[in-house]
Parts: structure tokens; sequence; C-alpha cells
């Protein structure tokens, strides 16, 4: 006679897991993915919340129609200031291009971010947005990426100990408010300029950066749209230097300190005949680089200079 097997239940082994690892593996899901399992159960309902490390308007907002971008703003209302015990990102990277987001709602939204300790920000808005102060005394950022058609109001007091990648694709109000924003990122490793407007009249373009390894300054849309009206004075005091990119006309002098570390140069000058006695100045002070790549509009530019033992890949 066949023994009577009693019926097992169902179990959920997966709820029984800590909430540690359940936010773990809601991590590798897409947010909207991780929220859907709130309905689950009352265990389920909140934990959503820890699993996101990394808000990406961009990825977030894929494939979803412009009638629930709304929608969408209020979810990460919701997520930044109703669990604020809960939440604790990594990334915050926003794009009005993907999004309809005002200044307003930004700057609270920074604000939060901020005060959660996240590591990397990224804004990309087609007008300057309102920034809060504390962007700059921030004491988690590593990565801050800036773009916008417009300018950036750099405070008095810059205080970035921690930040090693700085991006700018902006434009700044006076000379020395690049100066004062690098000085105050004493481990800034990486370094982009590329201004997104005007800058008319006389600008200096001062940086001083012990610990800088990559630099790229690309002011070459600049010369597009302003051929007469940009003037330049570039001084860089970055002996640690690696990697250099320069894209632009020649400016009005350069002052360039001995980059003796330097690997990589990748360097396209252009504008006039007369421009020759400061192209020169810029080319001697990258005499070391290992490899160069060099781009110019008239051969003559280079014809006095002595590259020996330089990997160089003319373009005329």
């Amino acid at each position: 006679m066949a023994k009577k097997v009693e019926p097992v239940g169902v179990v959920d082994r997966i709820s029984s897991l800590s909430d540690s690892v359940l936010c773990r593996i809601l991590s590798f899901l897409p947010i909207k993915d991780a929220v859907r399992t709130s309905i689950l159960s009352s265990r389920w309902r909140y934990l959503f919340a820890s699993s996101i490390s990394i808000l990406d308007f961009e990825e977030c907002l894929q494939g979803v129609s412009k009638e629930k971008f709304n929608n969408f703003n209020h979810f990460v209302d919701r997520l930044l200031y109703i669990f604020p015990n809960q939440v604790s990102l990594e990334c915050f990277r926003v794009d009005d291009e993907v999004c309809d987001v005002d200044s307003l709602r930004l700057y609270g939204w920074i604000c939060a971010t901020l005060w959660r300790g996240v590591k990397e920000i990224e804004i990309y808005f087609e007008k300057s947005p309102m920034l809060p102060t504390q962007l700059f005394t921030s004491h988690s950022l590593v990565t801050l990426k800036l773009r916008f058609w417009g300018e950036i109001n750099v405070p008095t007091k810059v205080c970035l100990p921690n930040l090693k990648t700085l991006h700018l694709k902006v434009i700044t109000p006076s000379n020395d408010s690049v100066c004062r924003l690098v000085s105050g990122c004493v481990a800034l490793e990486d370094l982009l300029m590329v201004p997104g407007g005007s800058c008319l009249g006389k600008t200096v373009v001062n940086i001083h950066s012990p610990s800088l390894k990559r630099l790229v300054l690309d002011f070459h849309v600049l010369l597009t749209k302003f051929p007469n009206d940009i003037d330049y004075v570039v001084k860089i005091n970055a002996p640690s230097l690696e990697c250099f990119e320069y894209n632009d006309a020649v400016g009005d002098f350069y002052t360039l300190s001995s980059m003796k570390l330097l690997e990589d140069a990748d360097i396209l000058i252009s504008r006039y005949q007369e421009d020759e006695r400061n192209a020169t100045r810029l080319l001697q002070a990258i005499c070391n680089v290992r490899s160069l790549f060099l781009s110019i509009i008239e051969a003559e530019t280079v014809s006095h200079f002595s590259l020996s033992n330089i990997k160089l890949s003319l373009l005329t």
C-alpha cells in the first residue's frame, strides 16, 4: 500500500533573505521594475528605495512618453524627500533633453542628493540652472560634470576635497572663476573645459593644480561662432600632467610650467600667421612629451620647431 504524501505548502524563500541581499538583487533591475516589487507585501513596500544607487534620467525615461514625465518627477520627489534614511545615491544624472524639470525643482534635488553623500553629479541643461552653493563645498563628490548654455556662478568659497573629475561645458562669468574652482579641488586629476557660449573680450584661463593628470581645453566652438572676438591668455601650472588636449585658435600668450611627466598630447591650433610666436611658445612647453598628435591649419606655423624624439602626426 502506497504511503500517503502530505502536501507541501509553497515556501517563500526569497522573502526570508536579509534586506541587504534583497536590495542587492533589486539593484540589478531597472528602477521601474524594482519599484513594482513594492506591491508584493508590506515587507517589500519600501525596500526598493534602498536598492537605488544610480538615478539616471535618460536611462529611466527611455521609451517613456512626455505625458508621463511629470509622474516621474513626482516619483523622484518622493524618493528623495520621503525616504531620507533608505536612499543612498552614488550617481545623480539629469538631462533636460529627456525630461521636463524646472530649475527650482532641480535645485532641491541637488541639495537632497548632496545631503545623502552622492559621489557623482551630472547636470545637462539647455539654460543655466540655479545651483546651490553646497555643490561647491561637498566632501562626498568625486565626479562633477556640468553642461549648459549659460554662465556658472562660482561662489567665493570652493572646497571639494575629494573631487577627481571636473568637466565644464559652460561659461564662467569672470577670469578668476576657473582658478578659484580648480584651486578648491585639491585632489583633481581630470579637468575638461568646453565653453558653450560667448566669452567676449580678454579671457584668462588660469589653471593651477599639482594633482592634475589629464587636461582638455576645447575652445574651438567659440572660434567658430565668434572668430574676431575671442582673445585668450592661457596659464597652466600642472607638473603632474600626463595627458594634454588642446583645441583652439592660438591664444595671445601662454605661460605653461614644465610638463616633465607628459605622456600624450593632442594639439589643434589655428587662426593666422601672426600667431606663430605664440604657437611656438605653446609647443615648447610640451617638448618633453612622448607622443604628440598635432593638427594645424598652416604648416609654416611649426617650421621653426625642433620636434626630434617626438612621435608626430601632422595634418595640414
